[in-house]
C-alpha cells in the first residue's frame, strides 16, 4: 500500500512544539510580509501564513504596496522593516510585476532576518527545501546512501533541496531542461523530487513499477478541469494539481506527496521555524 505523505499532518504535530517556543519568547514574534500588487494567489498564500501564525501565537504585519510603486520605494520601505526591533522576518511575496528587479529586492532585507532564505546573503535555509527535508524525516524515509533525483534547478527549492540532501549522504543528480536522460536517472533514484512548475508531466514512465520509490511532488498549479453541477451540465472548475500525474504514479511508488496538502503546508511551517530562529540573535539552527 503507497504512503501518502501528508504534510498537514506533519505541520500540525511540529506546531505544537514550536507554539510552545513562540510563547516562551521575552517578545512578540512577528513576520512582515511585504506585497506588491494584487494577485488573488498571493492573497491566499498570504492569509495561510496568517492563519499559521495565529495558530502559533505569532503575528503578521502585511505591507500592502501598489502595483505601480517605484522600486526605490520598495526598498526603503524593506530598509525601515530591516531597522523595525519589533519585527524579526522579513519577506517579500512572490511573484511581483515582471518590470521589478526581483533578486535586488530579495537581497534588501537583511540577512538576518531573510526568513524565506532568498537573498544572496541569507543564512536560513529556503522554506520549501527546509519543508522537504522535515517532510522526508517525519516519515523516516531514509537519505543517506540513497540515489536522489531532483527535477528543477531554481534557487528556490532544486538548488537547496540538492544542498540539503547531500548534506545528509545522498547520491543526487540534478535534472532540467537540457538533461537527455531524465527518464533513466528517474527509475534508477531511491527519491525523486519534482520541482519544475509543469502540471502532470511527470508520468508513469519515469518511475520502475515495484513499489519502492519515494516522490515528492513540489510543484502545484491551478488548471481548469469540467465538473458537474446542475442539471448535469458541465462547467468549468479548479483543481490544484502537482507537476506529478498523481492518479498513474500512486500505484506504482512506496510513497508520494500529494498536491495540495503536501509540501504547502511543509513550507508555511518552515518559514515560522526560521522566523523562531532569526530570534535567537544567532546563527539559525540547521534544518533537521
Amino acid at each position: 500500500m503507497t504512503l501518502i505523505l501528508y504534510g498537514k499532518k506533519v505541520r500540525d504535530e511540529i506546531a505544537k512544539t514550536l507554539r510552545v517556543t513562540i510563547e516562551a519568547f521575552s517578545s512578540k514574534v512577528t513576520l512582515a510580509i511585504m506585497q506588491i500588487g494584487a494577485r488573488q494567489e498571493s492573497d491566499a498564500y498570504i492569509a495561510r501564513k496568517k492563519a499559521f501564525a495565529k495558530s502559533v501565537g505569532a503575528s503578521v504585519l502585511h505591507v500592502r504596496l501598489p502595483e505601480s510603486v517605484l522600486e526605490s520605494e520598495i526598498i526603503s520601505r524593506i530598509q525601515k522593516l530591516n531597522a523595525d526591533e519589533s519585527v524579526y522576518g522579513v519577506i517579500l511575496q512572490l511573484p511581483i510585476p515582471p518590470r521589478l528587479n526581483k533578486q535586488r529586492l530579495l537581497d534588501a532585507v537583511v540577512p538576518k532576518k531573510d526568513v524565506d532564505g532568498l537573498g544572496k546573503g541569507s543564512v536560513f535555509t529556503p522554506a520549501t527545501a527546509r519543508g522537504i527535508i522535515e517532510l522526508l524525516k517525519f516519515y523516516q524515509i531514509p537519505i543517506c546512501g540513497r540515489k536522489v533525483a531532483v527535477l528543477g534547478r531554481s534557487a528556490l527549492v532544486g538548488v537547496p533541496t540538492a544542498k540539503l540532501l547531500r548534506e545528509r549522504g545522498a547520491e543526487v543528480t540534478v535534472c532540467h531542461s537540457q538533461t537527455r536522460n531524465t527518464k533513466e536517472i528517474t527509475r534508477q533514484s531511491d527519491l525523486v523530487v519534482v520541482a519544475i512548475g509543469k502540471p502532470r508531466l511527470i508520468g508513469a514512465d519515469y518511475f520502475r513499477d515495484d513499489k519502492t520509490q519515494t516522490v515528492v511532488d513540489v510543484g502545484i498549479t491551478a488548471m481548469t478541469e469540467k465538473g458537474e453541477e446542475h442539471l448535469e451540465e458541465e462547467v468549468p472548475k479548479k483543481v490544484l494539481v502537482g507537476d506529478v500525474d498523481f492518479g498513474r504514479v500512486k500505484g506504482m511508488v512506496a510513497a508520494i506527496s500529494p498536491v495540495p496538502g503536501g509540501v504547502g503546508p511543509m513550507t508555511v511551517l518552515a518559514l515560522f521555524e526560521n522566523l523562531m530562529d532569526a530570534c535567537t540573535k544567532e546563527r539559525p539552527r540547521e534544518a533537521v
